[in-house]
């Protein structure tokens, strides 16, 4: 029945509880495993374009930006495999992703995009005290998905 599931992480342990239960759904469904992990564009690393640097051409600031992207990148990718590894033995096809933007928008376009069939996710994450000023990303996931979500506490 569920072929695709994606499990969002933040790593965070919630997070690493909802992974469990999103394997076992794979596993029980001979499915396909998406890991999403959502970046906050704020959380990313200083760009020089903020303070020019007159040793530096428009040229090789844009050329320092993009290593410092693809490092982040790289960074945050690996850091999604250790997640993965976490889970322990793993049989099913893994699939991992980064998205940069607002976490329930990206979520909801990536489960658009993919055809995912259920999305699982921890009931909340790092971001608490904002979650309750602007409205949780779990709640908006929720209300917006496309498919089932399971909310695991």
């Amino acid at each position: 029945m569920f072929k695709k599931i994606l499990w969002v992480t933040d790593f965070s342990q919630p997070a690493r509880h909802a992974g469990q239960w999103a394997l076992q759904c794979a596993q029980c469904s001979d499915g396909t495993l998406y890991v999403l992990t959502v970046v906050d564009p704020e959380d990313l690393p200083f760009i020089l374009d903020e303070m020019p640097d007159p040793f530096l051409s428009p040229e090789g600031t844009e050329e320092i930006n993009l290593q410092l992207e693809k490092e982040y990148e790289r960074k945050v990718m690996e850091a999604l495999d250790q997640e993965v590894k976490s889970l322990g033995p793993i049989h099913v096809p893994v699939i991992k992703l980064l998205r940069i933007g607002v976490a329930w928008k990206e979520i909801v376009h990536a489960a658009e995009e993919l055809g995912i069939t259920l999305i699982v996710l921890g009931a909340h994450g790092k971001r608490s005290l904002e979650n309750v000023l602007l409205g949780s990303t779990v709640g908006n996931v929720a209300r917006h998905a496309p498919c089932p979500v399971m909310i695991v506490r």
